[in-house]
């Protein structure tokens, strides 16, 4: 059976840059798309006659937006996009329920701008998608914007880890796409330089190209383990015919580091493993994730034991 592409969709102007990094997913996974809107009907306010008829009247109208949305891509895709408008007061239950229930293999939803507490994605139906979903979320934030009405290429992806299994769930689900062979992985793992005597750098320290300039003494071991550690990932997907490249940094700040490499390293996408356990704050990465998806430029993959592989990825 063909893979299938869940796109979430809401109305707003979001959505355009939504359906661009779908189109990139359809073509690397070879998949389908499928459009959802879920439609909560609006609370009654009229007697309740008028009130149903305004329901369906509304109705009526997103459905014929997403019906003239789904075809439009179609056209300019050349895939096939399907669509559905399904009715739910809580539009990630009824998502969840949805995901379940079909034969996914990414879902896809664009992110509005953080609100009055900084916080892009933190309780929102975009962060319980990613705590309870049973596949992989890709996350297309606001800075993305300019993707809207693009056509585009997923190939280089940022893949950060940070030396445990569960970080190193990400990359089966890379490497389980149909044309995963036409990615490049960048392997990044930060790590924080060491005082002589095995004081860790606490966040926050300000360092001058990974130094810190107190006159103090720093160890790099840590760097050395990383290196040789994501060198033998690396040349075990070099094996496998992927393309792996190894970037080893040593700072406190993880998630600007992320967020730079995505100019620095020219990076299309960001693919990383979350614990998704209880919202966003409680990341693989610690607050790392939200931080990487309310500032990257680029769609974050995010994969959690519940949505990733039941067996982290293996050298054997």
């Amino acid at each position: 059976m063909k893979a299938t592409i869940l796109l979430t969709v809401d109305g707003s102007d979001k959505d355009e840059r939504a359906f661009a990094v779908a189109a990139a997913l359809a073509e690397l996974a070879d998949a389908t798309i499928r459009v959802v809107h879920v439609f909560a009907p609006p609370i009654e306010t009229l007697p309740s006659r008028a009130s149903e008829m305004a329901a369906v009247a509304q109705r009526s109208g997103v459905v014929e937006r997403v019906r003239q949305s789904a075809e439009r891509a179609e056209a300019t895709l050349h895939r096939e996009v399907a669509w559905d408008v399904i009715d739910g007061l809580d539009v990630a239950a009824t998502l969840l329920d949805d995901l379940r229930a079909g034969d996914v293999s990414l879902a896809v939803m664009a992110t509005r701008a953080a609100g009055v507490v900084g916080r892009a994605i933190q309780g929102s139906v975009a962060d319980r998608l990613v705590r309870e979903s049973p596949r992989p979320v890709v996350l297309v934030p606001p800075r993305a914007q300019y993707l809207g009405g693009k056509r585009m290429t997923l190939r280089r992806v940022l893949v950060p880890l940070d030396g445990s299994l569960a970080s190193l769930r990400v990359v089966p689900t890379l490497l389980e796409l149909s044309r995963a062979k036409a990615l490049e992985l960048v392997l990044l793992q930060v790590v924080r330089p060491e005082r002589v005597g095995g004081y860790t750098m606490p966040p926050g320290t300000p360092t001058i190209d990974g130094e810190v300039p107190d006159g103090g003494e720093w160890t790099h071991v840590g760097a050395a383990v990383a290196e040789r550690r994501l060198g033998a990932i690396a040349e075990h997907l070099r094996a496998l015919g992927r393309g792996a490249e190894v970037r080893v940094i040593e700072s406190a700040d993880v998630g600007s580091v992320i967020v730079d490499a995505i100019r620095n390293d020219f990076v299309e996408f960001i693919a990383m493993s979350t614990r998704g356990a209880g919202g966003l704050q409680r990341l693989v990465l610690g607050s790392v994730a939200e931080h990487v998806v309310r500032h990257s430029e680029v769609p974050v993959l995010l994969v959690t034991a519940r949505s990733g592989p039941a067996v982290p990825f293996s050298l054997q």
